[in-house]
């Protein structure tokens, strides 16, 4: 049974957990030699949630810039675990997450909030649904990881329906230079490459014919012990970190720490900051 046959089950039977499961097994061969550097989530997959930043404050203005109302069809590509799905919910949106890791669905689907949601896996250069599906589809810190970010775009394009939104969550180079993770040997040059810039993002948002183009900075700050936020590291709770060997991860590590120490003390005052390109069909 294709994907897209067991979406337009869901659609009609949005309730059974059992399709659920269906979707979230269905195998989608992605091993093409990859020239953007890959994370193997499924290392990472059993404490994602418990290293990552609470997703709360994100929600408003993926709703806001989303245009996500009562009765939308939203997708969210890249979804992880799920972690701003889930707090959708309780909603009467249809929700449909797609993800590339078998263990991070495996995680999604554990949770008792993620019934009533469509997981399945997938690529997002190749979306499995017919055109003019969603009204809002979203990715958050996800496109860095696309290596044919055009090609996502069209896609994207492809499955909104006509005045449906999109909206991409990510890092402007600046900000990437300001982050804590800057005095992590290696990080900022890895990200700066990974990154796409905000202003490229929109020429290939408005190339691939989208309106609209803008975005929108988000930034606050938070006070954290010094002590736990190397912990957090230590977990490699940013995907940049996964992509060291672990002797040279461990190696990093120990000079990031002793940095951080002697620069911060026992407390660390965070930027948190991202940014939202937001456009329409």
């Amino acid at each position: 049974m294709s994907a897209k046959t067991l979406i337009a089950e869901f659609a009609a039977n949005r309730s059974e957990s059992k399709l659920l499961q269906i979707i979230a097994s269905e195998n989608i061969n992605m091993q093409k030699k990859a020239i953007v550097p890959k994370t193997d989530y499924s290392k990472i997959a059993e404490c994602y949630d418990r290293v990552k930043s609470e997703p709360g404050p994100l929600l408003p203005h993926i709703i806001e810039y989303g245009d996500i109302k009562s009765n939308s069809k939203v997708l969210d590509i890249g979804c992880g675990t799920g972690r701003l799905l889930t707090n959708l919910l309780p909603t009467e949106c249809s929700l449909f997450g797609l993800e590339p890791s078998q263990e991070m669905l495996r995680e999604a689907l554990s949770k008792g909030s993620s019934r009533g949601i469509a997981w399945i896996q997938g690529d997002g250069q190749r979306l499995p649904f017919s055109n003019e599906v969603f009204d809002c589809v979203y990715m958050a810190s996800v496109l860095h990881h696309i290596e044919k970010k055009e090609l996502a775009l069209q896609e994207i394009y492809r499955v909104l329906k006509k005045g449906g939104r999109c909206v991409i969550l990510t890092h402007s180079h600046s900000q990437i230079r300001r982050h804590v993770l800057n005095d992590f040997p290696g990080v900022i040059a890895i990200d700066l490459k990974r990154f796409p810039s905000v202003p490229s993002i929109k020429r290939s948002m408005s190339e691939a014919s989208f309106k609209s183009v803008h975005h929108h900075v988000f930034h606050r700050s938070e006070r954290t012990s010094t002590c736990r936020y190397l912990e957090r590291v230590r977990s490699k709770y940013v995907s940049t970190l996964t992509l060291f060997n672990e002797e040279e991860f461990q190696r990093r590590f120990k000079v990031f720490q002793e940095r951080v120490q002697r620069k911060y003390g026992n407390r660390i005052k965070r930027i948190i900051e991202f940014v939202f390109v937001e456009a329409s069909k």
